[in-house]
């Protein structure tokens, strides 16, 4: 099986732990939002350029959805690439049967386990704190237009679309725009400036279009805008230096794959 090579990069922010004396910090996922079968089937569909229409992949997966939960009110356990399924009783046993209220004392419920191939692509995870006070842009998705990846590659003359929030151009600072940075120095490689960016540009969305003689490597994006929630943009532009790493070209060979 190929070694699975996407890495758990989360934004999380932290609460008071209320259960415990102390000023223990407790990590909470800060998601990026919330997907269904459709929306996977449509992302299945983009990837395969196509030879998995959407459609019938919907359909398929709800069939197959429909099957799991027959099997699991029969009282099957389910394998799935995603986790084993097990049914389970919640509650305290009362032999009085026949009484309604001692019936209800227990309910049927499913007990939840990582798969092993979640259990591996959840290893050696890296969080980052994220200011739930932050004024400024923020990036939620980079997709490479080119390569139909998220996060992950950058195609030099290519697409970029971004999803986010407060990414509006509006203002006049000329500080506005997207920079695309070294990923381990952070210097600026190139800077797109507000009146370079697509007309696509709105609140939650930016759209460019990468130089053709951007060099192989590891880079990161910063956003810089004066949006706000007020109508009336910021005096000065806030800045936001995105964690995601993004390559171009090919990822160098592991040494033991060198050596063979």
């Amino acid at each position: 099986m190929a070694k699975y090579k996407k890495r758990v990069e989360w934004g999380v922010r932290l609460q008071h732990y209320n259960l415990k004396e102390g000023d223990d910090l407790h990590p909470r996922a800060v998601l990026r939002g919330t997907l269904d079968v459709h929306d996977l089937a449509l992302i299945l569909e983009e990837n395969s350029r196509g030879i998995y229409r959407a459609a019938d992949t919907e359909l398929i997966v709800n069939q197959l959805m429909s099957v799991a939960r027959d099997a699991l009110v029969d009282g099957y356990a389910l394998n799935t690439p995603m986790g084993r399924l097990t049914p389970v009783v919640r509650g305290m046993w009362n032999f009085n049967r026949i009484n309604p209220a001692a019936r209800a004392q227990n309910q049927a419920s499913l007990s939840y386990a990582l798969s092993t191939e979640l259990k591996k692509a959840f290893e050696d995870p890296l969080f980052h704190v994220e200011n739930s006070l932050q004024r400024g842009p923020f990036i939620f998705d980079i997709r490479d237009m080119e390569s139909g990846t998220h996060n992950e590659r950058l195609t030099p003359g290519g697409y970029v679309f971004l999803k986010g929030r407060l990414l509006l151009m509006n203002g006049d600072s000329p500080l506005r725009g997207v920079e695309l940075l070294d990923a381990e120095t952070e210097e600026v490689i190139h800077h797109f400036p507000a009146a370079e960016l697509g007309s696509m540009n709105t609140r939650s969305r930016l759209f460019f279009r990468l130089p053709k003689d951007l060099p192989d490597g590891t880079y990161r994006l910063a956003v810089s805008s004066q949006c706000c929630t007020k109508p009336t943009p910021l005096k000065e532009p806030v800045r936001w230096v995105d964690h995601k790493v993004l390559r171009v070209g090919e990822e160098p060979a592991e040494e033991e794959d060198a050596v063979r």
